[in-house]
C-alpha cells in the first residue's frame, strides 16, 4: 500500500506542478496525412533493442551475480525501491493511466485525460506483443536457472501457468516504458513546457522498474532491455497514430465528452450526487 501511494504521488507531481486548470483540446489539422501503424523509426528502436539485448546476453550471468551479491542486496535504498518498481510495472501503471484519464475528463484538462488514455492503450498493445514473445521464446528466469543465461526452448512459455519460463521480455519493464513513452509524447505535443518534467518522472519510474526486476531475480539484463524497446516503440506508435488521425471515433468517444458533477435535491429531502455527461 505504501509503495502504491508513493508511485501515484511521484507520478502526479509534474501534472500538479504545471497545472493551469481546464485546458482546451490541442488544435489539430484535419488535413494531416495519417501515419502508418509501423514506421521506420519503430523498426530502428526495436532493432536497437534487439541488438543491445544480444550484447547484454553475453554479460547476463555477470550482471545477475553482481546484482544478487550481498553488497547490492544489502543496500537499504535498493531494497526499498524494489517493491516500488515491481508495483509500478504491474497494476500501478495501468491504474495511473485510468486515474489520469478519469481525472482529466472530470477537470476538463484535455492534456491529462489524453495522456492517461494513451498510456492505457500503449500498455495494452505492448502487453500483447510481450505475452506472445514470452510464450514463444520460453526462456527460464534467473531464479529457475542461474547458471545458464540462455536456457531457451521455443514455445515452452505457453506451457504451464507458473511463468518460470516466460522471462523474455520483461512484462513489467515493457509496461513501464510504454507508459513513459506514451505520456511524455502526448504531453510534448499538447503542453511542451511540461514535457521535460513529465519525461524525467515517467522514465525514472521505468528505470526503477527495470532494475527492480533484476534485483528480485525475476529477469536478466537482456530481458529488461528488450522490454524497454518494445514499450517505447509501442508508446510512440500509439501517440503518433492518434496525432495523425484527428477526430477518430475512439477519441471522440473517450475524450470528446465533458463530465461535470451534479448535485440535486431528491423529492424526499435528501441529496443526490451524480454526474452529467455532455457531448462536445
Amino acid at each position: 500500500m505504501k509503495a502504491s501511494r508513493l508511485c501515484l504521488t511521484i507520478l502526479l507531481i509534474p501534472f500538479v506542478a504545471g497545472s493551469t486548470g481546464g485546458q482546451e483540446p490541442v488544435k489539430r489539422d484535419s488535413s494531416v496525412t495519417p501515419a502508418p501503424l509501423v514506421m521506420k523509426r519503430d523498426l530502428l528502436v526495436l532493432g536497437a533493442g534487439a541488438g543491445l539485448a544480444f550484447l547484454a546476453q553475453h554479460v547476463d550471468l555477470r550482471v545477475r551475480d553482481e546484482v544478487r551479491s550481498g553488497g547490492w542486496q544489502g543496500n537499504g535504498l535498493l531494497d526499498a525501491i524494489e517493491p516500488v518498481g515491481d508495483l509500478w510495472g504491474g497494476a500501478a501503471a495501468v491504474g495511473a493511466g485510468f486515474v489520469l484519464w478519469g481525472g482529466g475528463r472530470y477537470a476538463g484538462n484535455a492534456t491529462v485525460a489524453a495522456s492517461g488514455l494513451r498510456a492505457v492503450e500503449a500498455i495494452t498493445v505492448s502487453g500483447q506483443i510481450t505475452a506472445l514473445l514470452k510464450g514463444a521464446i520460453g526462456r527460464a528466469r534467473p531464479r529457475v536457472d542461474s547458471t545458464d543465461a540462455w536456457n531457451v526452448e521455443f514455445g515452452r512459455g505457453f506451457r504451464g501457468s507458473s511463468g518460470d519460463y516466460m522471462s523474455m521480455p520483461s512484462g513489467h519493464t515493457t509496461a513501464a516504458f510504454a507508459f513513459a513513452a506514451a505520456v511524455t509524447s502526448e504531453v510534448a505535443r499538447r503542453a511542451p513546457e511540461r514535457a521535460r518534467l513529465v519525461g524525467i518522472t515517467t522514465y525514472g519510474l521505468a528505470g526503477i522498474t527495470a532494475y527492480s526486476r533484476m534485483h528480485s531475480n525475476a529477469h536478466w539484463l537482456s530481458d529488461v532491455t528488450v522490454g524497454a524497446a518494445i514499450g517505447m516503440a509501442s508508446g510512440w506508435a500509439v501517440t503518433r497514430w492518434h496525432a495523425t488521425r484527428p477526430h477518430n471515433r475512439f477519441d471522440e468517444l473517450l475524450l470528446g465528452r465533458a463530465l461535470s458533477p451534479l448535485v440535486l435535491r431528491s423529492p424526499g429531502g435528501g441529496t443526490l450526487v451524480g454526474a452529467s455527461i455532455a457531448w462536445r
